[in-house]
């Protein structure tokens, strides 16, 4: 080990000397194996006139840190025991975090305050299947938009099935919860327009690849309600590819949350009892959970914050499925291409060329000019014929 010490110090002195012998900056690293910002670290550090500048410094922490007094410990787990008696609340450290704050307490930071919890055994460790990453760059991405999916199906005590359909905004994390009795295209509309009313038209909705929300495997051209829905309302609906579901992460982290807290909270006898948990845990979710990624605040907060919703439906606005003609609009439809080079889209394939092999591509469907245009990033590839019906 000290000899290993030894030669990454002649290595930076060597370094130096180069450097004072009007040596290229490039030709110093390429000959000694660094990179450039290894030699400009030990270069600043020899520009300080210390002696002993090619020495490692010592990375112990260079303050103390600062104890917790046994009061503010002891109130940081009193205000955790009063979170978890309250139904549907967040109990982690950031909740803990903001409920102090609320009180007027100003509290240590949220990373202490998980220190404490783990000292005390408080903490369990999330189990999580590890994305594996195939390694090319997925570069669709969208504003002003929400995702929506399926989750189910669950079965109450009584034996009765039941799926949940949720929908979430991807810049507030303003949500909803539908308890449903089937997964039709009718009841999805009926829980999309209803979100509408109260989060506003989005200009994205994202969603898996259920047949519900395209329409028919039998007939794929026929587009189905959903798709005729978000047309009718100037909304691009985007289809992820298959089988990723970490596409969908922000409602799929949602589904998992909210799983959690109201089936392990009651026994239901019934669908409409549920389905006012479901209301409740909303409620309480938009109103008082705090989300990092929006600095903290809550979704009904980052609602206000970016002055949401941008456009409700009326509250007078009903569904009717009846009259749904296919309007003029997009349908993104989003694709890992692998070696049969073939673009599906529920049971009809497209034939690529070769440079999509093992890409993320995007199908656009301009529903006016009935046609299927591929795109690998922004770059055109090449388009087909979709009629549409």
């Amino acid at each position: 080990m000290k000899e290993d010490y030894l030669a990454k110090e002649q290595l930076r002195i060597k370094a130096i000397e180069l450097h004072k012998n009007n040596w290229k900056i490039t030709d110093i690293c390429s000959v000694l194996g660094c990179s450039r910002n290894w030699f400009y670290k030990w270069l600043n550090r020899y520009k300080t006139k210390d002696q002993n500048w090619y020495k490692e410094e010592s990375r112990a922490p260079k303050t103390r840190q600062k104890r917790i007094s046994s009061e503010m410990e002891q109130l940081i787990l009193e205000t955790r025991k009063r979170l978890i008696s309250e139904p549907y609340l967040q109990y982690g450290p950031q909740a803990i975090y903001y409920a102090l704050l609320q009180k007027d307490i100003n509290p240590p930071p949220i990373w202490t305050i998980a220190r404490i919890l783990k000292s005390h055994r408080l903490t369990h460790n999330k189990r999580r299947v590890a994305y594996i990453s195939k390694g090319k760059k997925y570069t669709y991405n969208y504003e002003l938009c929400q995702q929506m999916d399926f989750v189910g199906p669950r079965y109450l005590f009584s034996k009765a099935r039941f799926y949940f359909h949720n929908i979430i905004c991807c810049d507030t994390h303003y949500s909803q919860i539908s308890v449903l009795d089937n997964q039709r295209s009718e009841s999805a509309c009926k829980s999309l327009v209803r979100f509408w009313k109260t989060a506003g038209i989005p200009d994205f909705l994202q969603m898996d690849n259920y047949l519900s929300f395209w329409g028919s495997l039998n007939k794929p051209n026929a587009v189905g309600k959903v798709i005729r829905l978000c047309l009718q309302h100037s909304v691009t609906p985007i289809f992820i590819p298959i089988k990723e579901p970490w596409r969908n992460g922000i409602v799929e982290h949602f589904n998992h949350t909210m799983q959690t807290a109201i089936l392990n909270f009651a026994k239901y006898k019934n669908i409409a009892e549920l389905q006012i948990a479901a209301n409740r845990f909303c409620e309480v979710h938009n109103q008082t959970h705090h989300y990092s990624t929006q600095k903290g605040m809550t979704p009904k907060q980052r609602m206000k914050y970016l002055s949401y919703p941008l456009f409700c439906l009326d509250n007078d606005h009903n569904f009717t499925p009846e009259s749904m003609p296919l309007e003029n609009g997009e349908i993104h439809v989003i694709r890992f291409i692998r070696s049969d080079l073939k673009f599906n889209i529920f049971g009809l394939s497209f034939l690529l060329p070769e440079e999509t092999k093992y890409e993320y591509v995007k199908g656009t469907i301009i529903t006016a000019e009935h046609r299927l245009i591929i795109f690998k990033d922004q770059k055109y590839v090449t388009e087909f014929q979709f009629i549409l019906y």
